[in-house]
């Protein structure tokens, strides 16, 4: 859905409600744009009070009616209208009007949300206007009661849609967030609780600033733009703030250079978890009330499509900001052709580009030969003309390799430094910013001239090398800053913190050069902050999945431990900020906590051997500093009770019982120790319950998901735990656990060509799993498919996979390809190591049975 969280207060905002084509897109080129025109046109009638239908519309077009896609994107177009105005939209009268589009419209109208005028009452809302409807659903302003009645915007959806699980990875200052996510089965109908932030898109702003030439406009019309939007609103709204003042003094250009570089940052941030927003348009842009630019509506995002691959249904977007790759991905989902072009992030740095460039005053639909911006709008500069260019090339190699290269170009421009992504070719604009970084420079270049005619040449010349050298320094320094916070924001953190250390050097101990020497240290700190609490989270993640087994060898039990003392050491380091925003500071706390509870679970169950006492002692140290730090809890009082039990102190076990009749859980972690707990005591039905449990108290979590689908494969019921892990992979694409676990169960399910895909995806993300190449290997096996099955073993041996299940399915291969010879010597390599091998032997006797 279009319509955004942000429309004007009372009544639909015309720019926020366009409806995005989900069925197949009509065909790229020429037929495309004009459609997607026609489809603005019959809008743009539909708001002045005409309403005309799909027959009027294509009246001077009759060419059109033979092209299927483009009826269909106009009688989407009309429905949708007529639902905006409040009409009730039968079937039986769309079919009859257009019978060829019988299965498409059923299909359309069948995936829309049942909504009543006014939603079911949320018994802690109070309803105070709608904000917008689209194809997908409504929004509606409301105050939320038990929470000192803050404002918020409910989104009314089916429950077919997946932005709920977008959003919920996405935490970052340019990305509207998800407060909390409520379903109701039996209406067929989802909420999606977010903030509200104010009431402007930046089609709103465009609309605003309509009758002001692109080349007259300033920051302060962006700043009336938004009192005027304020000054409409149902609830009071900031009207100040740094951002504000900012806008205030900059040109239109850098205004619209700034938006383009926080908005080119949130999308990176999303691509680099896995989504593709593919939405990307200025209704899909608020510009809240303090000024800061926040991406919309990612109901259409998704992973990435590769060149080949088949097309998913709903392939959609809105065709005037489709990249062309895009478009052509949206038109093979009827004729079920693969994929010609990579859909990735390089698809939203075209949309971005596109909504850059009009919003700088160039033309939308984009024409065949976009004119130059520099020539349209006299304030933008060459320069960041060619910036927006490169976003638009029609083949994606050309344009930015990702947002982050576009995001960090638009910053330098801002900064009057020179651009990496684009030639600095016009000579003007480039002395203009070596003007603006040195204002001093000119001054002292005149003096040095009227020393050196006065006859202090020479004295003058050493002066001026050495200044000269001083400023080529401080110019590095200020690159290596810039290059440091673009490895920072990709998650490149130590390569960042060594850009840090070599700024410091170039920046030295000079006055002048004070002020970047902090920025440049308080960054590095932040460098090697952000790995240590990368490096915790990965390790507490290692643990939570280890948590599933039932014994690890004993060297990988030593080296998890080692990693679990040294990072435990560090938790000052990563906790001692006592600000409250500090995301990093309460992201480390959480996976803290966990690690202190998962050691002791690890020690407990699967440590072996003469140290398992001392470490086991050392794990109930580690707990009580926990309970120190972040309070009493049930886990924690668990993983006590089951240490104490472990090392014969029945004392310490009885009092960790008694405390926890009098803490029971409450919070979703909790339940997934408490579950973890029962699934190794075997009690499957109470280990679900408590996943289940944990899952709705937080459904946008991995973990609890992860364990519930695990408990339901260990009691038999592969349905409901391939069910858990689709939840996985949607919440966490790039977990090759997820897939790796999901094929499993679809394995079991008979499903065996999904399985196969699956483990397929489990080892692109994670190559150097070797379990998913045996899994992998023995449905290939159970297939007929040996010669593959036999490359899968071989790779996963060579990766370190499991010697003696590996050997035994290679010599089942061996024997189905009646290869005698090699069964036996693989057999032979098992039971060399272990002679009373079950499997092995039975195998080895079946061939051998003297």
């Amino acid at each position: 859905m279009s319509a955004s969280p942000v429309a004007q207060a009372g009544r639909p905002d015309p720019a926020c409600i366009r409806t995005e084509v989900v069925t197949p897109a009509c065909q790229p080129g020429a037929d495309g744009l004009l459609v997607a025109r026609l489809a603005e046109e019959m809008a743009a009638a539909w708001r002045c009070g005409r309403r005309p239908g799909v027959e009027e519309v294509f009246a001077a077009h009759a060419d059109l009616w033979a092209n299927r896609e483009a009826l269909l994107r106009l009688v989407c177009e009309e429905i949708c209208l007529r639902q905006e105005a409040g009409e009730e939209i039968a079937l039986a009268e769309w079919t009859a009007r257009f019978p060829e589009l019988q299965v498409e419209i059923r299909n359309f109208l069948g995936s829309r949300p049942s909504l009543p005028d006014e939603p079911d009452p949320l018994d802690d809302f109070e309803l105070l206007c709608e904000l917008g409807r689209g194809a997908q659903g409504r929004v509606y302003l409301a105050r939320q009661r038990s929470l000192a009645d803050r404002p918020v915007v409910l989104k009314v959806t089916d429950r077919g849609g997946r932005e709920h699980l977008a959003l919920a990875r996405l935490q970052h200052t340019h990305i509207v967030p998800l407060y909390w996510v409520q379903d109701d089965p039996g209406a067929d109908r989802r909420t999606l609780c977010m903030p509200f932030l104010g009431t402007l898109t930046l089609a709103g702003l465009l609309q605003h600033l309509r009758r002001t030439p692109a080349g007259n406009r300033t920051g302060q019309d962006i700043l009336a733009a938004l009192d005027s939007a304020r000054a409409g609103s149902a609830v009071p709204l900031p009207s100040r703030g740094p951002t504000r003042q900012a806008l205030g003094r900059a040109t239109y250009g850098q205004a619209v250079a700034w938006v383009g570089a926080c908005l080119a940052e949130g999308l990176q941030y999303a691509h680099e978890r896995g989504l593709v927003h593919l939405d990307v348009k200025p209704s899909n842009v608020l510009l809240a009330a303090d000024a800061t630019p926040m991406l919309l509506d990612f109901h259409l995002a998704r992973p990435p499509l590769r060149a080949g691959e088949a097309a998913p249904w709903g392939v959609g977007g809105t065709p005037l900001y489709m990249a062309p790759e895009q478009r052509a991905a949206s038109s093979t989902v009827a004729t079920a052709r693969p994929v010609p072009a990579a859909v990735d992030g390089r698809s939203d740095v075209y949309s971005l580009g596109l909504v850059l460039y009009q919003a700088l005053g160039g033309p939308v639909p984009l024409p065949a030969r976009p004119p130059r911006l520099e020539r349209v709008n006299g304030q933008v500069s060459v320069g960041l003309a060619d910036v927006v260019h490169r976003c638009l090339e029609v083949d994606a190699a050309r344009r930015y390799a990702d947002a982050a290269a576009l995001a960090a170009d638009l910053r330098r421009h801002l900064a009057d430094l020179p651009l990496r992504g684009v030639p600095n070719r016009s000579p003007a604009e480039r002395w203009a910013k070596w003007r603006r970084r040195r204002p001093h420079a000119l001054p002292l270049l005149i003096l040095v001239a009227a020393l050196l005619a006065g006859g202090v040449g020479a004295a003058v010349h050493h002066v001026h090398d050495r200044e000269g050298r001083a400023q080529e320094r401080l110019r590095r320094a200020e690159e290596a800053l810039q290059d440091g916070e673009r490895l920072l924001r990709g998650g490149q953190y130590p390569a960042a913190a060594q850009v840090f250390d070599r700024g410091l050097d170039l920046a030295g101990g000079a006055p002048e050069s004070a002020p970047l020497a902090r920025r440049l240290a308080a960054a590095r700190q932040q460098a090697r902050r952000l790995d240590l609490a990368e490096r915790l989270h990965r390790l507490t993640d290692a643990l939570r999945l280890a948590a599933l087994g039932d014994r690890l060898p004993e060297p990988q039990v030593r080296t998890l431990e080692a990693s679990c003392r040294a990072l435990w050491e560090a938790r000052d380091r990563l906790t001692g900020n006592d600000k409250p925003d500090d995301e990093v500071a309460r992201g480390a706390r959480a996976d803290l906590l966990d690690l202190a509870v998962l050691r002791a679970e690890l020690l407990a169950r699967l440590a072996a051997g003469p140290d398992a006492r001392r470490a086991r002692k050392e794990a109930l140290a580690v707990l009580a500093e926990a309970e120190g730090l972040f309070g009493r809890n049930a886990a924690l009082l668990q993983a006590r009770r089951e240490l104490a039990q472990a090392l014969g102190q029945t004392d310490m076990a009885r009092a960790a019982d008694l405390r926890l009749l009098e803490t029971p859980a409450r919070t979703a972690w909790e339940y997934c120790a408490l579950g973890r707990t029962l699934l190794h005591e075997g009690d499957l039905a109470g280990a679900g319950a408590a996943f289940e449990r944990a899952a709705a108290l937080e459904p946008s979590a991995f973990w609890p998901h992860f364990y519930g689908g695990a408990c339901a494969f260990r009691r038999g019921d592969h349905a409901a735990a391939e069910s858990a892990f689709r939840v996985c992979t949607a919440l966490a694409p790039g977990s090759a656990a997820a897939w790796h676990n999901r094929g499993l169960a679809l394995d079991r399910l008979g499903k065996h060509e999904q399985a196969l895909a699956d483990y397929g995806r489990a080892l692109e993300r994670a190559p150097d799993l070797a379990e998913a190449a045996l899994n992998r290997a023995a449905l290939l096996h159970r297939l007929g498919r040996q010669a593959e099955a036999l490359a899968d073993v071989r790779s996963a041996l060579e990766k370190g996979g499991e010697t003696a299940s590996g050997l035994c399915l290679a010599a089942r291969i061996h024997l189905a390809r009646a290869e005698r010879a090699e069964a036996l010597a693989s057999l032979e390599r098992v039971l060399a190591a272990r002679p009373d091998h079950p499997e092995a032997l039975a195998l080895y006797r079946k061939l051998r049975p003297e």
